[in-house]
Order: structure tokens, then C-alpha cells, then sequence
């Protein structure tokens, strides 16, 4: 009984051959290669102080933030879409000497919950390259309570930078230009990293008179593509 129920289904199946083949070549839609896309990395580290003055206190800062952004992108067109996977920012420090009169006071960032913030807001295809736009938002300083605030000044990419006394305007070594070759694209692993100075100072009017803020900082930025 096995073994006439072995030859009943080998001759179903030798049957079925021509059918099965049909299915494969003529009657089947051929199955077209899935579009490339890429995981992205954008990984950022800012050392930097500040020194807001005026005539009853002089608050000095010091500050280490260090971030990664991560994400996918695929091609639509000439552009692409990005996708946000994740943004981790693993260490934020700050630490702020403020000197009046009558006290000195030091502050962490544990006396605030505000915190900067990267943010990668977009990818363009120029001049056969692939241009980064990204910022860091900054927080309100001083820490001091007592002191009037400035937004923490933080890097940014070119096209983010303003026009005229914008950010760029106050880079003095290095280039906030965040830019690859479009030959990256065809490349199983590809990296670069860039990194620039920035610096200001001057005096800001107020309503109890003018105050004196200066701030720098040293920014490093590394690319990474990773093509599937």
C-alpha cells in the first residue's frame, strides 16, 4: 500500500511540471529588485563657555554636550526621504560660577531641566552633493535665577545659519558646511567627519542697561552611511 501511494503521488507531481513551469516564466510577474536605502548617523560634540556681565553680577559657564541622531533614507527622485529612527544625547554638562558682591554662587545642570536638543531636519542633493542641515537648540543662560537670559548659542549647519551676524558670520576656524559627495550613495560604509570653531562677544541693551555676553564653543560632526 506504501509503495502504490508513492506512484500515485510521483506521477500527480510529474503532471503537474508543465503547469508549474508555465507559472514560473510566462504566467509570472518577475519579482524587481527592492530601491536601495541607507541608515544614517549623525553624531555631534560641542565644547564651549559663556560670561554674561553686568554691574552687580558676572556669571562664567562651562559646558559639554555630546549627541547622536539616527535614521533611514531612500531615494525619491533627485531627493530623498528622511526617516528619524532615534536621538540619543548621552552626556550634558554645565557648570556655571556666579560672582555678585555679597555671594558666589556655582550651579550645575542639575538646577534646570532644560537640556539641548539635536535636531537633523532635512537632506538636499546639490552641485553633485548631499548637504546635512541640522541645529542644536539651546537653553536660557545663565543658570543664575537672578540674571536676565540669552539663548545658549549651539552649532547649526550652513543653510541654518541666518544671513548677516547669523552664525556662520562668527565662525573663525573650520567650516559649518555639512557636505558628502552623491558618490557616497554607492558605497557599502562611508564616513567623514568635519569640525569648526565659533566665537562672539559684545554688549546687548536692556531695560536695567546694556549687558556684556560672550560665548564660544568647538564643534565636531562625523557622517556616517551605511547602504542596504
Amino acid at each position: 500500500m506504501k509503495k502504490g501511494k508513492r506512484r500515485d503521488i510521483g506521477a500527480v507531481l510529474q503532471s503537474a511540471l508543465p503547469f508549474l513551469w508555465l507559472l514560473t516564466t510566462a504566467g509570472a510577474t518577475p519579482l524587481l529588485p527592492r530601491p536601495p536605502w541607507w541608515e544614517i548617523r549623525l553624531a555631534l560634540s560641542v565644547r564651549g563657555d559663556y560670561t554674561v556681565r553686568n554691574l552687580e553680577t558676572t556669571c562664567a559657564g562651562e559646558f559639554d554636550f555630546r549627541a547622536l541622531w539616527e535614521g533611514t533614507m531612500e531615494q525619491d527622485g533627485d531627493d530623498f526621504l528622511l526617516y528619524h529612527t532615534r536621538t540619543d544625547a548621552p552626556r550634558w554638562e554645565i557648570r556655571e560660577k556666579a560672582v555678585r558682591p555679597d555671594a558666589t554662587r556655582i550651579l550645575t545642570e542639575k538646577e534646570t531641566a532644560e537640556r539641548p536638543r539635536l535636531r537633523v531636519h532635512y537632506i538636499m542633493r546639490q552641485d553633485r552633493e548631499l548637504r546635512f542641515e541640522f541645529e542644536v537648540v539651546g537653553i536660557p543662560v545663565p543658570l543664575d535665577p537672578s540674571t536676565e537670559k540669552f539663548d545658549l548659542v549651539l552649532p547649526r549647519s550652513k543653510e541654518l545659519s541666518g544671513a548677516g551676524a547669523g552664525y556662520g558670520d562668527s565662525i573663525s576656524k573650520g567650516s559649518n558646511i555639512i557636505a558628502i559627495g552623491d558618490d557616497a550613495l554607492d558605497r557599502g560604509h562611508f564616513e567623514r567627519s568635519f569640525s569648526w570653531e565659533w566665537k562672539r562677544q559684545g554688549w546687548s541693551p536692556r531695560e536695567k542697561g546694556a549687558v556684556f555676553v560672550a560665548a564660544s564653543h568647538k564643534a565636531s560632526v562625523s557622517v556616517t552611511l551605511i547602504r542596504h
